[in-house]
């Protein structure tokens, strides 16, 4: 293993090195003071006739630390020698992706949330949309809300494979590139060519503009530090030394640093403890679906954009909550009571999140809808004069009020740009719902074919549209979380099949 190291011997390094053995020689010359001077008490009087007896028996000694010293040929990313790295790599074009995750840079919470800590913050630096509430109003990503139902009191103790913590990223809005090392011995032709192909992907996502973030899954003990498995993202490529910038996550024992990365490729070599599975490196970049939507021309009546699984999952366990709870208001009719619990649930769980879900991309073809099913489906317009009652008794002012009033389109004024443009939307989205929601909502909604029979009542061409935009609706909330390792729509490329070979 000794034979793969790359230890620089250039001058700078030399004094890094240098200072840190004069600061822990230092260290050690330093008597600390003990604190019972500080409080009158003799230092020559035991410890012992100041503790309990019984604390005394039953005492346990638990050591703390505060940092650690980063291994010879690791470099400090503050250090003389690591500023000098960083501006000759930036000025080679190779530090691209650094700024985007600087943005975003945290330091793990627990010790073993590095998979999670470093997944959060490259989610951040994406611009993924959570799609669901961080704290007070806002969204955004942190260790606590990534979900899906993948992370487990194992992986909360020990931490989480590279295959889990893959399968999180997609299920939260990413686009996954998983590339595992091959087993082979550190002295291999395979190991060398695993290496090769690091560096080139490194050079490649490093140097470009494009916001796609590269996640190490590496072995600390081979690279001398302290501990076993770890995630942490890359930062940049310095090219004349062949060295990597390791944004360490758990920055409470490493600072970032320069690393060899042959090394650091070689870490990736010894097998997962828990999975007995290589390690390895994955690529992460936003969803193409997030991007598709955004370029797309508004030429169809209405639309359920891409949802991540976490995102989905979150939404319909929010809407069950909500309608779990004793509804206070008591009215006449199941239609109004129904529409009630419906936007009470969506008011709880915001409607700025739900109504980025279904959207209107053209409004004329979408009444042109609306009035084809309000002609055919009395439901819909018993729905209808639920929802005008609502808002004559100043139900709530967050919904937009309706467009078809006594079977004449009126002109409703939304604010521009508003998801919600009409109140029709509202019932059409509940009516579109999987069943176990509308079930939920109330038992005269419960029947499983009525979101189907709702889609027959639109003529073509768009019937079939319909009833595709039901069922994406139907996958995107589902009745319950999963976390599978493979995911549903192909975008998660991992397995034997996928390697880096």
């Amino acid at each position: 293993m000794s034979s793969l190291r790359v230890v620089s011997n250039t001058a700078s390094r030399q004094f890094c090195t240098l200072v840190v053995q004069q600061r822990a020689t230092a260290q050690q010359m330093v008597k600390p003071r003990d604190a019972g001077e500080m409080f009158g008490i003799n230092g020559n009087i035991s410890r012992k006739q100041l503790r309990p007896r019984a604390v005394e028996r039953h005492f346990v000694t638990k050591l703390s630390h505060y940092q650690r010293e980063l291994p010879n040929g690791h470099i400090p990313f503050s250090c003389p020698e690591g500023r000098s790295l960083f501006q000759q790599a930036l000025s080679n074009g190779q530090m691209e992706t650094y700024f985007y995750m600087a943005e975003q840079f945290q330091t793990q919470a627990e010790p073993t949330y590095c998979g999670l800590a470093t997944l959060a913050m490259v989610l951040n630096a994406l611009r993924v949309d959570p799609m669901r509430a961080w704290k007070g109003s806002w969204r955004w990503f942190t260790e606590e809300n990534l979900g899906c139902g993948c992370i487990t009191q194992k992986s909360v103790e020990h931490g989480m494979a590279m295959q889990v913590l893959a399968s999180l990223a997609d299920c939260n809005g990413a686009a996954t590139e998983v590339m595992y090392a091959p087993r082979a011995s550190h002295d291999s032709e395979d190991a060398k060519q695993f290496a090769d192909f690091f560096r080139e992907t490194v050079r490649e996502t490093c140097s470009s503009g494009e916001r796609r973030f590269l996640i190490a899954s590496y072995s600390r003990g081979f690279l001398g530090q302290t501990g076993d498995g770890h995630f942490s993202p890359i930062g940049g490529y310095h090219e004349e030394s062949d060295s990597v910038l390791i944004m360490d996550v758990a920055r409470f024992k490493y600072p970032p640093h320069w690393a060899p990365l042959k090394d650091l490729a070689s870490a990736m070599l010894l097998p997962d403890s828990e999975t007995g599975e290589p390690r390895g490196f994955m690529r992460l970049s936003a969803h193409p679906k997030t991007q598709a939507q955004q370029i797309s021309a508004p030429q169809k009546p209405l639309e359920v954009r891409y949802l991540p699984k976490a995102a989905g999952q979150w939404i319909a366990g929010s809407l069950l909550e909500k309608l779990a709870e004793n509804q206070l208001h008591h009215f006449n009719s199941w239609s109004t009571l129904a529409l009630s619990r419906w936007l009470s649930a969506v008011q709880a769980t915001s409607p700025g999140i739900l109504g980025k879900i279904v959207v209107v991309d053209d409004m004329d073809l979408f009444m042109g809808i609306v009035q084809q099913i309000y002609s055919r489906s009395e439901l819909f317009r018993e729905l209808c004069r639920s929802y005008a009652e609502l808002q004559a008794l100043g139900f709530d002012n967050s919904f937009p009020p309706l467009r078809i009033h006594d079977s004449k389109l009126d002109n409703c004024q939304s604010p521009p740009g508003a998801p919600q443009t009409c109140g029709e939307l509202w019932i059409l989205f509940l009516l579109l719902l999987p069943q176990h929601l509308r079930a939920a909502v109330s038992e005269h909604l419960a029947h499983p074919d009525l979101s189907s029979e709702i889609c027959k009542m639109v003529r073509c061409p768009w019937a079939l549209p319909m009833e595709a935009l039901k069922e994406t609706l139907h996958f995107a909330l589902p009745a319950k979380q999963s976390c599978t390792w493979l995911a549903g729509d192909g975008n998660l490329s991992f397995g034997p099949q996928l390697l880096w070979q």
